[in-house]
Protein backbone atom coordinates (compact mmCIF):
# COMPACT_ATOMS: atom_id res chain seq x y z
CA UNK A 1 0.00 0.00 0.00
CA UNK A 2 1.22 3.15 -1.05
CA UNK A 3 -1.21 5.74 -0.51
CA UNK A 4 -2.20 6.93 3.45
CA UNK A 5 -4.77 5.52 4.94
CA UNK A 6 -8.13 6.90 4.85
CA UNK A 7 -10.90 4.15 7.00
CA UNK A 8 -10.51 0.83 8.38
CA UNK A 9 -13.40 -1.16 9.08
CA UNK A 10 -14.09 -5.02 10.56
CA UNK A 11 -17.01 -6.88 10.41
CA UNK A 12 -18.16 -10.70 11.14
CA UNK A 13 -19.40 -13.03 8.10
CA UNK A 14 -20.97 -15.46 10.40
CA UNK A 15 -21.38 -18.32 7.20
CA UNK A 16 -17.53 -17.25 7.00
CA UNK A 17 -16.59 -17.61 10.56
CA UNK A 18 -14.51 -15.24 9.80
CA UNK A 19 -13.76 -11.24 10.22
CA UNK A 20 -13.51 -9.05 7.34
CA UNK A 21 -11.30 -6.35 7.62
CA UNK A 22 -11.50 -3.88 4.62
CA UNK A 23 -8.31 -1.24 4.35
CA UNK A 24 -9.01 1.87 2.53
CA UNK A 25 -6.65 4.87 1.47
CA UNK A 26 -7.12 8.44 0.44
CA UNK A 27 -7.42 7.50 -3.08
CA UNK A 28 -10.20 5.78 -2.98
CA UNK A 29 -8.85 2.09 -2.89
CA UNK A 30 -8.96 -1.08 -0.88
CA UNK A 31 -8.19 -4.14 0.19
CA UNK A 32 -10.15 -6.71 1.54
CA UNK A 33 -8.93 -9.81 4.68
CA UNK A 34 -10.48 -12.83 5.74
CA UNK A 35 -9.15 -13.25 9.13
CA UNK A 36 -9.61 -16.22 10.78
CA UNK A 37 -10.22 -16.73 14.47
CA UNK A 38 -6.75 -18.75 14.85
CA UNK A 39 -5.04 -15.71 13.23
CA UNK A 40 -6.47 -13.16 15.14
CA UNK A 41 -5.54 -15.49 18.24
CA UNK A 42 -1.49 -14.82 17.25
CA UNK A 43 -1.77 -11.48 16.25
CA UNK A 44 -3.63 -10.38 19.53
CA UNK A 45 -0.22 -10.49 21.51
CA UNK A 46 2.03 -9.53 18.86
CA UNK A 47 -0.43 -6.18 19.04
CA UNK A 48 0.04 -6.05 22.68
CA UNK A 49 3.91 -6.24 22.72
CA UNK A 50 4.05 -3.26 20.17
CA UNK A 51 1.85 -1.43 22.25
CA UNK A 52 3.72 -2.01 25.56
CA UNK A 53 6.93 -1.44 23.99
CA UNK A 54 6.21 2.12 22.19
CA UNK A 55 4.50 3.07 25.48
CA UNK A 56 6.56 5.81 27.34
CA UNK A 57 6.10 4.23 30.78
CA UNK A 58 7.62 0.93 29.00
CA UNK A 59 10.79 3.17 29.49
CA UNK A 60 10.02 3.66 33.15
CA UNK A 61 11.26 1.25 35.99
CA UNK A 62 7.26 0.44 37.08
CA UNK A 63 5.63 -2.47 38.13
CA UNK A 64 3.97 -4.53 35.15
CA UNK A 65 0.64 -3.59 36.45
CA UNK A 66 1.40 -0.05 36.40
CA UNK A 67 2.39 0.05 33.12
CA UNK A 68 -0.55 -2.25 32.11
CA UNK A 69 -3.02 0.75 33.84
CA UNK A 70 -1.26 2.99 31.33
CA UNK A 71 -1.39 0.96 28.35
CA UNK A 72 -5.30 1.26 29.32
CA UNK A 73 -5.24 4.74 29.84
CA UNK A 74 -3.76 5.53 26.20
CA UNK A 75 -5.69 3.04 24.67
CA UNK A 76 -8.88 4.85 26.12
CA UNK A 77 -7.55 8.31 24.76
CA UNK A 78 -6.77 7.22 21.24
CA UNK A 79 -10.02 5.08 21.08
CA UNK A 80 -12.21 8.12 22.29
CA UNK A 81 -10.29 10.65 19.79
CA UNK A 82 -11.39 7.95 16.79
CA UNK A 83 -14.28 8.55 14.94
CA UNK A 84 -16.38 4.75 14.98
CA UNK A 85 -19.90 6.26 13.71
CA UNK A 86 -19.50 5.83 9.67
CA UNK A 87 -19.96 2.64 7.94
CA UNK A 88 -16.85 1.85 5.28
CA UNK A 89 -17.18 3.76 2.44
CA UNK A 90 -18.51 1.95 -0.82
CA UNK A 91 -17.23 2.57 -4.37
CA UNK A 92 -13.66 2.11 -3.59
CA UNK A 93 -11.41 0.16 -6.55
CA UNK A 94 -10.54 -3.10 -5.07
CA UNK A 95 -7.04 -3.52 -5.27
CA UNK A 96 -7.08 -7.11 -3.55
CA UNK A 97 -4.88 -9.19 -5.69
CA UNK A 98 -7.07 -11.63 -7.87
CA UNK A 99 -9.32 -11.36 -11.24
CA UNK A 100 -12.56 -12.10 -12.42
CA UNK A 101 -14.82 -14.24 -9.74
CA UNK A 102 -11.04 -15.50 -8.17
CA UNK A 103 -11.25 -10.91 -6.90
CA UNK A 104 -12.45 -11.37 -3.00
CA UNK A 105 -11.38 -10.84 0.29
CA UNK A 106 -7.97 -12.80 0.91
CA UNK A 107 -7.52 -15.29 3.84
CA UNK A 108 -4.86 -14.06 5.74
CA UNK A 109 -2.46 -17.01 6.86
CA UNK A 110 0.00 -14.89 8.62
CA UNK A 111 2.24 -11.97 9.13
CA UNK A 112 3.76 -9.94 11.56
CA UNK A 113 3.83 -6.60 13.53
CA UNK A 114 7.12 -4.37 14.70
CA UNK A 115 7.32 -1.10 15.41
CA UNK A 116 9.42 1.38 12.10
CA UNK A 117 12.02 4.08 12.69
CA UNK A 118 9.64 6.82 11.75
CA UNK A 119 6.75 5.39 15.64
CA UNK A 120 4.11 3.85 13.21
CA UNK A 121 3.88 0.50 12.96
CA UNK A 122 4.04 -1.71 10.33
CA UNK A 123 1.70 -4.49 9.89
CA UNK A 124 2.63 -7.21 7.26
CA UNK A 125 -0.27 -9.49 6.08
CA UNK A 126 0.45 -13.01 4.72
CA UNK A 127 -2.16 -14.32 2.47
CA UNK A 128 -2.62 -18.06 0.90
CA UNK A 129 -2.23 -16.79 -2.64
CA UNK A 130 1.71 -15.98 -1.46
CA UNK A 131 0.89 -11.96 -1.31
CA UNK A 132 2.32 -9.53 1.69
CA UNK A 133 0.31 -6.80 2.16
CA UNK A 134 2.04 -3.81 4.60
CA UNK A 135 0.56 -1.57 6.21
CA UNK A 136 1.66 1.06 8.41
CA UNK A 137 -0.51 2.75 11.46
CA UNK A 138 0.12 5.14 13.60
CA UNK A 139 -0.85 5.13 17.85
CA UNK A 140 -3.93 5.82 16.91
CA UNK A 141 -5.11 3.35 13.93
CA UNK A 142 -3.33 0.51 15.96
CA UNK A 143 -5.53 1.32 18.72
CA UNK A 144 -8.94 1.75 16.80
CA UNK A 145 -7.40 -1.66 15.59
CA UNK A 146 -7.36 -3.01 18.45
CA UNK A 147 -11.08 -1.69 19.62
CA UNK A 148 -12.39 -3.04 16.39
CA UNK A 149 -10.91 -6.80 17.36
CA UNK A 150 -12.23 -6.62 20.79
CA UNK A 151 -15.86 -5.88 19.87
CA UNK A 152 -15.83 -8.10 16.59
CA UNK A 153 -14.76 -10.68 18.33
CA UNK A 154 -17.03 -10.23 21.14
CA UNK A 155 -19.67 -10.24 18.72
CA UNK A 156 -18.70 -13.45 16.44
CA UNK A 157 -18.84 -15.16 20.25
CA UNK A 158 -15.03 -16.40 19.93
CA UNK A 159 -14.01 -15.85 23.43
CA UNK A 160 -10.92 -14.61 23.11
CA UNK A 161 -10.91 -12.78 25.98
CA UNK A 162 -8.82 -9.88 23.74
CA UNK A 163 -8.68 -6.27 26.13
CA UNK A 164 -5.82 -3.52 26.18
CA UNK A 165 -3.70 -3.15 29.20
CA UNK A 166 -5.57 -3.21 32.52
CA UNK A 167 -7.68 -0.27 33.48
CA UNK A 168 -9.01 -1.78 36.44
CA UNK A 169 -4.92 -1.19 37.78
CA UNK A 170 -6.00 2.45 37.56
CA UNK A 171 -8.55 3.97 40.57
CA UNK A 172 -9.45 7.48 38.48
CA UNK A 173 -11.82 9.08 41.48
CA UNK A 174 -15.29 9.92 39.72
CA UNK A 175 -15.58 12.72 41.61
CA UNK A 176 -12.45 15.18 41.49
CA UNK A 177 -13.75 17.15 44.82
CA UNK A 178 -13.42 14.38 46.59
CA UNK A 179 -9.58 12.67 47.28
CA UNK A 180 -11.22 9.65 49.19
Amino acid sequence: MTSALHQITLSHSAEEDRLLLRISTLDKTEFQFWLTRRFVNVLWPALMNVLEKENPAAKKNLMPAAKKAVVAMEHQEAVAAADFSRSHDEGNKDLTPGTGDNRGPLLVIGGSVSPDKSGATGLILKTNNNAEIKVSLNKELLHALCKLLIEVTMKAGWDLGLSVGDAGAAVVPQDKTRVH
